[in-house]
């Protein structure tokens, strides 16, 4: 009787017998992105879009007068709303090169539990998209911002704190609906091109429609109204969401892929 007592919560904090920690499975997650061969160069492709769009806005900034620092931090963020596909490429190469390589059987063998694997796999993908959107938004921003001839305004405010670290927030729910949208399309060509026409497409198609005033609730885009890019903006966002509720929004949209991702692994065979 004191042996189960003892042992019977142990095996509930553990899990199913010889199924890992989660916290393994997120160590097992880690170890394969930075092994996938295209993780680094969506990283290179990132960092340089966003740092060389900020060094090109910085030397036009030279020659301008006195800048708002809401302007400035909206310009510094021009190569991470180009970049933002190859936060799409990375998330969908992190998914497609389990199916494409069959390894999905091999992880959902090691973790039965279908959920577990992939919010682990979420959270990697999430975490690695939201780190490096808030550095190299810091960063473009100290670049535009330091040649800047005359500035207005602080970048101690914090609705530019909450503007700068908004791309980072951006990034990594952008990063977790790409997974979950892989997941449904089972492809990191099927993944890349459905999340390349929500981004680029669907939001042209609807503003010049007579549903224009709903591209502010579209989850991701490349300029506002949509409502992801609402945590990105240090004033309201003419036409948009508040910041907090547009990113409300994009988690909502993120849940809602990750719950029919989530349903469709647990129906289908790997």
């Amino acid at each position: 009787m004191s042996v189960t007592a003892v042992t019977a919560p142990a095996a509930t904090r553990r899990g199913r017998p010889g199924e890992p920690l989660f916290v393994n499975v997120i160590r097992s997650e880690w170890v394969k992105i930075r092994t996938v061969g295209g993780t680094a160069w969506c990283l290179l492709a990132l960092t340089a879009l966003a740092v060389g769009v900020a060094a090109l806005v910085a030397l036009k900034e030279q020659t301008q007068g006195r800048r708002s620092i809401q302007v400035l931090v909206s310009m510094s963020h021009l190569g991470l709303s180009f970049g933002q596909l190859a936060v799409v490429v990375l998330a969908a190469t992190a998914m497609g090169s389990e199916y494409g390589t069959g390894t999905i059987r091999t992880s959902l063998t090691a973790v039965p539990r279908r959920a577990r694997w992939l919010m682990a796999k979420a959270l990697v993908v999430g975490a690695l998209a939201l780190v490096t959107g808030v550095l190299l938004s810091l960063i473009s921003f100290a670049v535009v911002y330091a040649y800047a001839p005359a500035v207005s305004g602080t970048f101690a405010d914090p609705q530019v704190v909450r503007a700068l670290l908004g791309f980072g927030l951006y990034l990594g729910m952008l990063a977790v609906l790409s997974l979950a949208v892989t997941t449904i399309v089972r492809g990191t060509a099927g993944g890349v091109i459905v999340m390349f026409v929500l981004i680029f497409v669907v939001p042209l198609i609807v503003s010049g429609s007579p549903v224009s005033r709903m591209e502010r609730f579209l989850p991701v885009g490349m300029t506002p109204p949509n409502a992801g890019l609402a945590i990105t903006q240090v004033g309201p966002m003419l036409g948009g969401l508040p910041p907090w509720g547009g990113f409300a929004v994009l988690c909502t949209w993120t849940a809602a892929a990750m719950g029919a991702a989530l349903c469709l692994l647990g129906r289908r065979d790997a």
